[in-house]
């Protein structure tokens, strides 16, 4: 396994600590007996026979539920033998830091009794989880439980002004981001960097050190240390669900990292951790370690849960209020963006939207074939200057909303009627033939004649002339425009001979003359 190489050394002023903990005696030659190949199970129990208080904890934990073989274990040799050398040198090692550290009161602003809670529930998750996926690596699992807030202890024995700060800024138990928020690191740093110096195994400091944040690991670590992470992540949720009082959000984590890690399903997870209860009590009764276990763990998991309804219900709010928001804001794009395209006066396009319109046509044209022609019919008032003059501008404004209306009316659908400006209105039909646009042309030409507005008890009408071109096939784009020029001149002959008339090209392609 490859031993990855840690993101912060202990912090300088640790290494200076007159009071930084030590590993007990026992443990290490626990680690040197174990990981001497020709040292024997005899010379273990020899060892441990030393402690009395760890040799009594190894007893225990043979004859406990996740060991027993039936018969009473009454001798160290018969433990060690049963447990087996791993499970020896990894329990010893949690039991004997137990040991040497306080249980109970205060170091300034830290508080024992939840450190220890937090540490005792995160070992029993871990290992109960290592269980439930078929890991080998309980053993591991429950040491790096216990181990790991140790860098807390350490930062409030060592550091207690600095690390005071940080509780006293963000509460008795912070996380690893307030912590380095305020320190410039925090204190799985801390506890991983000092159990590497003692010789822990590295997967175990390893996880110490990214337990909580499985994603940063350094990219040479290997994959069973990775999958490692995996568990000892989901067991700190666990421990977050039933340690603090807002565990909903990790409940979820929970529930979505276990599915998607471990193929758990959420009725699992919750089972899992109801399950947990009698495993802690026991596991703490072993340890010698007393604290107030609060509310039941079925309490826990109704309250986080009501929590994660809460959220849900929070985040449905928020996003209705979100999606409300934006279609506010595109109802107003979208008003803005047709104000932009749209002529006041007339209510119908305005020019900028029928070049727009007309460039789009053209080019879909020059990508390709498309059946039937695209026409451009030219409409202008006619005298509408000498009108204007004699009835007024409102008058005249008026005769322009009605021909906006009968363009709007009366023309197909996908064909796009515009105000060309003044008293020119274009429209652009995107499927037609000469004949095609002949017959528009005087359907429009003879509704706008037979419209009449009453001005002062007089009935005043005007009428209009139009000029039509249509081209099937456009070799490029500039070609709009010569199209528009082409139906500009036959409104200029509508004009010529007589108004109130339509002179529609009668061909579909360009000539020298259009």
């Amino acid at each position: 396994m490859s031993n990855p190489t840690l993101r912060k050394e202990l912090p300088a002023a640790l290494e200076r600590a007159e009071n930084l903990p030590s590993l007990p005696a026992v443990a290490v030659e626990v680690l040197r007996l174990t990981e001497d190949e020709d040292s024997t199970l005899d010379e273990l129990a020899e060892t441990l026979g030393r402690d009395p208080a760890l040799s009594a904890k190894l007893l225990k934990l043979s004859n406990s539920s996740l060991f027993s073989a039936g018969a009473e274990i009454t001798t160290l040799q018969r433990a060690t033998m049963m447990l087996g050398m791993k499970t020896v040198k990894l329990m010893s090692l949690s039991f004997s830091l137990v040991g040497t550290l306080p249980r109970e009161g205060q170091e300034g602003e830290f508080e024992y009794s939840q450190y220890w809670r937090h540490s005792l529930v995160a070992a029993v998750v871990a290992r109960a989880l290592a269980r439930r996926t078929r890991s080998r690596e309980g053993d591991e699992a429950f040491l790096c439980g216990i181990l790991g807030h140790f860098g807390r202890l350490v930062l409030a024995r060592c550091l207690p002004e600095a690390y005071g700060e940080v509780l006293k800024q963000h509460g008795p138990w912070p996380s690893i981001a307030q912590e380095e928020e305020v320190l410039g690191f925090h204190s799985a740093d801390v506890g991983s960097a000092l159990l590497s110096q003692w010789g822990i195994p590295s997967r175990v400091h390893t996880a110490v050190a990214y337990m909580r944040c499985p994603e940063q690991a350094p990219a040479d670590t290997d994959p069973p240390t990775r999958e490692f992470l995996k568990l000892m992540n989901l067991a700190s949720l666990g421990e977050t669900v039933l340690c603090e009082h807002d565990g909903g959000t990790a409940l979820q984590e929970m529930r979505e990292r276990g599915r998607r890690d471990f193929g758990l399903l959420e009725p699992e997870i919750d089972e899992f951790l109801l399950g947990l209860e009698p495993n802690i009590r026991d596991t703490a009764e072993m340890l010698s370690v007393h604290f107030d276990e609060g509310h039941s763990h079925a309490g826990i998991l109704e309250r986080a849960r009501m929590q994660i309804v809460n959220l849900s219900l929070g985040t449905a709010v928020d996003l209705h209020q979100e999606r409300r928001k934006n279609a506010a804001l595109e109802f107003e794009t979208r008003d803005l963006r047709e104000r932009a395209s749209t002529d006041k006066l007339t209510g119908l396009p305005n020019r900028a939207t029928f070049d727009e319109v007309l460039a789009e046509h053209v080019e879909s044209r020059v990508m390709g074939p498309v059946p039937r022609a695209l026409g451009v019919v030219m409409i202008d008032l006619d005298k509408f200057k000498s009108f204007n003059d004699t009835y007024g501008h409102q008058v005249g404004d008026e005769v322009l909303r009605m021909v906006g209306g009968i363009l709007k009316q009366a023309t197909r659908k996908g064909d796009l009627p515009a105000r060309y400006g003044g008293e020119e209105f274009v429209l652009v039909t995107p499927r037609t033939t000469p004949f095609g646009l002949r017959s528009l042309s005087e359907r429009l030409r003879a509704a706008i004649e037979g419209q009449a507005l009453e001005v002062d008890g007089k009935r005043l009408s005007v009428t209009a002339s139009f000029g039509a071109a249509c081209i099937a096939r456009f070799a490029s784009r500039e070609e709009g425009a010569a199209l528009v020029k082409l139906a500009d001149y036959f409104l200029y002959q509508a004009k010529k001979n007589g108004r109130n008339r339509c002179e529609v090209y009668p061909r579909m392609q360009f000539s020298e003359r259009g």
